[in-house]
């Protein structure tokens, strides 16, 4: 474990598929209290019996794959199922649960960087391509925590890496146990209280930057795109999840079954593309990064902003979760199954063009 402060956020990272094993905020230094605003699990045994992911990195791939493989240059490599006849996040031997290495750590005036790597060779899981994977970790001094993933290989294949944190910020107040110093530097010496009046991750308002949704087979693969206007799917502006889940146009047959599948949302948006802004020298900005979505707490006014150079987002509602409706994820990544639905979508990582890409987490 790695556990970062910076004014008043605290970050857990987990050696565990390179993961985010807390996010909190600091409100109480006496007694020592936190308040988590990301779905965590006491021991790495109960993370990985949950199956839900939490916090961990996607990798090689986010999302599904269908059973007709993976389309590489017209040659077709089938992968190993784990999700029925379909492949769920990279296969049976994805990295998210796997212990990566700690690369490197580096401490700035204004940040800390932690970087972890990871390698799989050529045909795990039916991937071509002996494979390398970075992911960095930068939390920044203003609310900012960004993580860059950088992967290369010695064949032509595919890669998508994610993170797949889950949000409720209203947040769960954890305290330390009785007797525990209060110098304790990791999150595991916490004891974690019910959340504030209960509330649902549902009741948090989102916005998400597309102007289309993809619809789900009964698999929940991807089977066509649609609009989002006129349906459950059109967060173009803040909404809260329950209120859209209990909106008119549930009346329609095929948006109740969508959300009855999947119990809630499990659906891939496909984002707008990002604002194009002047540069002003001495000024941060992120040009190649979409503003793709923001997630508030009503209550409390607390916001997360997310941006990414990805094309799309999943929003999970969590709805297969043991504690359904206390979380949401936002999984920013391609359309799960692009090679074989839109090809001309898909981004290959070969030897002269390896995997690159940002998000960016800004909590205020």
């Amino acid at each position: 474990m790695r556990t970062i402060t910076s004014f008043g956020l605290m970050v857990e990272l987990s050696t565990l598929g390179a993961g985010i094993q807390n996010i909190a905020l600091v409100i109480s230094d006496d007694p020592p209290t936190l308040l988590n605003l990301v779905l965590s699990y006491p021991d790495d045994g109960k993370l990985i019996q949950s199956g839900s992911y939490a916090g961990r990195t996607l990798c090689p791939n986010s999302g599904r794959i269908g059973s007709s493989g993976l389309m590489l240059h017209n040659e077709v490599f089938p992968l190993e199922a784990n999700d029925g006849i379909n492949q769920l996040h990279g296969g049976p031997h994805n990295l998210s649960f796997t212990d990566w290495s700690i690369e490197s750590t580096e401490t700035g005036t204004d940040y800390v960087k932690v970087t972890f790597s990871a390698s799989q060779p050529d045909g795990l899981d039916g991937f071509p391509g002996n494979r390398h994977y970075h992911v960095s970790y930068t939390i920044e001094d203003i609310g900012c925590i960004s993580i860059n993933y950088h992967a290369t290989s010695d064949r032509p294949t595919y890669i998508n890496m994610s993170n797949h944190s889950y949000w409720n910020l209203h947040g769960i107040e954890a305290t330390c146990h009785e007797g525990t110093s209060a110098s304790a530097d990791t999150l595991s010496t916490l004891k974690k209280e019910t959340p504030h009046k209960n509330i649902s991750g549902l009741e948090q308002l989102l916005l998400i930057n597309a102007n289309n949704v993809m619809l789900n087979h009964s698999d929940h693969l991807p089977s066509e795109m649609i609009p989002v206007s006129g349906t459950p799917f059109d967060f173009r502006m803040p909404m809260s999840l329950s209120e859209n889940l209990q909106s008119d146009t549930l009346s329609d047959p095929l948006f109740r079954k969508q959300i009855s599948t999947a119990q809630g949302y499990n659906h891939a948006y496909l984002l707008t593309k990002p604002d194009m802004r002047r540069k002003y020298r001495g000024v941060k900005h992120y040009e190649s990064l979409k503003n793709a979505c923001t997630l508030t707490d009503p209550f409390s006014q607390r916001k997360l902003s997310l941006m990414t150079d990805a094309p799309s987002i999943v929003l999970y509602s969590g709805g297969f979760l043991s504690d359904p409706s206390r979380y949401i994820a936002l999984e920013a990544q391609d359309i799960p199954n692009v090679c074989n639905i839109l090809p001309e979508y898909m981004n290959i990582t070969d030897p002269d063009h390896p995997f690159q890409r940002t998000i960016r987490f800004h909590i205020t």
